[in-house]
């Protein structure tokens, strides 16, 4: 791997990482504990806000992204099939984050390849009920990402109410909408509540803070207890 490749890859890692170690970095790229010192000053002089915690490692602070990478025309393409999708199964402030990403997707195109885009545009569409209507993904995308208590109000198949708090594991999409898999504390178990059926959310200040499933071992779970 050459040194601007090994550099660009560095950067990746470290990016994908909450901390990462020299001797972990030696493993990764396969280099001297002096390269990937003189790396990581390379990529500091260049701009790049690195810090480290003594015990822990190299990280980068956050709020530093990379700057823009290049797509392929077919990779862009790729693009406006998942914003048909966003527009009618997200609710609008994660289409609206969306749309703007892709916006600036589309500043990096060639105007040629922006015509190919726009093309594809007008001949791509999703059919759907028209009363369905994704609301709260992303308050509750919020509570998962950062391991917070929900306050809902729920109604069930029967039309009966009740007010829940739950500690959110996952969302996951089936029949036409989006449901949050959860553990119910007024259930004292796991519960899957269709978003739809929420009438009402609030993301507390609470945090979550007993071990859960994970939502791949809740659905591993499921998928067992359906064979038994």
């Amino acid at each position: 791997m050459k040194r601007l490749e090994r550099l660009t890859a560095l950067l990746s890692f470290l990016q994908s990482r909450r901390y990462a170690g020299v001797r972990e970095l030696e493993e990764k790229f396969g280099v001297s504990e002096r390269t990937i010192y003189r790396d990581l000053r390379s990529l500091d002089e260049s701009g790049v806000p690195i810090s480290f915690e003594k015990d822990k490692g190299y990280f980068i602070v956050d709020k530093y992204f990379l700057p823009p990478l290049a797509f392929t025309l077919d990779e862009a393409k790729s693009f406006i099939f998942m914003e048909r999708l966003a527009e009618k199964y997200t609710d609008k402030e994660v289409f609206g984050h969306f749309s703007s990403a892709l916006e600036k997707i589309k500043n990096k195109l060639k105007h040629y390849q922006l015509e190919d885009i726009e093309l594809l545009e007008s001949n791509i569409g999703t059919y759907i009920d028209s009363n369905y209507t994704p609301k709260y993904i992303h308050l509750t995308e919020q509570a998962i990402s950062n391991k917070k208590v929900l306050n809902i109000s729920y109604k069930d198949i029967r039309g009966n109410r009740t007010e829940r708090t739950v500690e959110p594991i996952g969302m996951t999409f089936y029949s036409q909408t989006w449901h949050l898999i959860a553990y119910c504390r007024l259930r004292e178990d796991y519960r899957d509540f269709a978003l739809s059926r929420i009438t009402a959310i609030s993301l507390s200040n609470e945090y979550i803070t007993e071990k859960r499933l994970s939502l791949s071992e809740y659905i591993k779970k499921l998928e067992e207890a359906e064979q038994d």
